[in-house]
C-alpha cells in the first residue's frame, strides 16, 4: 500500500495589502501630499492674517497719534478764541439760522401784519420742499372781493414772502369767497419788525394828558381889629 498524498498549501492567503498594495501606497502618498498642502495653505493664511493685523495695528496707532495731535491743536485754538469778541457773531449766526428755519411765531406774525378787514384764515400748513424752501399752505375766506384783493396785495408787498400763488378761488352761495394760497418764504428773510401794540396799553398811551389844575388862591388874612379906646373921667383936684 502506497503512501497517501497530502495536498498542503503552505502559502498564506493573500491579504488586502498584498492584493492592492500599489493602489493603497499611491493613495497614502496622495493623502500625505494633500495634508501637506493643507498645512502649507493654513500656515500661509495665518501668516497673512498676522501680517494684516500688524499693518492694521500700525495704522490704528498712527491714526491715534494724528487724532491726539489734532485734539491738542483744537484745544489750543479754542483757548485762543476771544469769547467776548466772537459772541455778537455767534448771536448773529444763530438769529440767521432761526430766521431761515421760519418758526411758527414769525409766520403768524407776518400773516397778522397783512390781514385785512373781513378776511379770516381757516387753516395754515407749513411744509419744506425738495429745494429746502419753506411753503405755507393757506385756506381762508373773505366776505368781499375787495377784502381778498387787499389781503393779496399786502402779501405781495411783504418781503418775507418770496412768492404768492393762488391755488383755488370759489364763490360761496351765501356770499363771500373761499381761497387757497401757497406762500413761499424768502431764503433770506428781513429782520423782524414788531407789530403795533393794541389793547388797553395803547389806549392809555394815546389818551391825552390831563389838564394842569390851577393852584388854589390863598385867602387874605384878616386884619386884627384894635379894641375901642374908652375915655377916662378926670381925677378930682386936677384941672383938665
Amino acid at each position: 500500500m502506497g503512501l497517501p498524498i497530502l495536498k498542503l498549501n503552505l502559502v498564506p492567503p493573500p491579504s488586502l495589502w498584498r492584493r492592492h498594495h500599489m493602489a493603497l501606497g499611491r493613495g497614502a502618498v496622495l493623502l500625505g501630499m494633500v495634508c501637506l498642502l493643507a498645512v502649507i495653505g493654513l500656515t500661509w493664511q495665518a501668516r497673512n492674517q498676522a501680517r494684516k493685523a500688524g499693518r492694521q495695528a500700525v495704522l490704528i496707532t498712527s491714526q491715534t497719534r494724528d487724532i491726539a495731535r489734532q485734539e491738542t491743536q483744537l484745544i489750543s485754538e479754542l483757548q485762543e478764541i476771544d469769547v467776548e469778541r466772537e459772541t455778537p457773531r455767534w448771536k448773529l449766526a444763530e438769529r440767521i439760522l432761526t430766521e431761515r428755519s421760519v418758526p411758527w411765531t414769525r409766520i403768524t406774525s407776518e400773516l397778522e401784519r397783512n390781514l385785512s378787514q373781513d378776511v379770516r384764515l381757516k387753516s395754515i400748513q407749513r411744509t419744506r420742499g425738495n429745494d429746502k424752501q419753506v411753503e405755507i399752505k393757506l385756506k381762508g375766506e373773505a366776505k368781499t372781493r375787495e377784502a381778498e384783493v387787499a389781503f393779496m396785495a399786502a402779501l405781495h408787498k411783504n418781503p418775507f414772502f418770496a412768492q404768492v400763488i393762488l391755488e383755488r378761488e370759489a364763490e360761496r352761495q351765501g356770499g363771500g369767497i373761499d381761497f387757497d394760497y401757497t406762500l413761499i418764504a424768502s431764503a433770506t428773510p428781513p429782520a423782524y419788525t414788531p407789530l403795533p401794540t393794541y389793547g388797553p396799553a395803547k389806549k392809555a398811551a394815546a389818551a391825552p394828558p390831563p389838564m394842569p389844575t390851577k393852584p388854589p388862591i390863598p385867602m387874605k388874612s384878616a386884619v386884627p381889629r384894635q379894641p375901642p379906646v374908652i375915655p377916662q373921667p378926670p381925677m378930682p383936684g386936677r384941672r383938665p
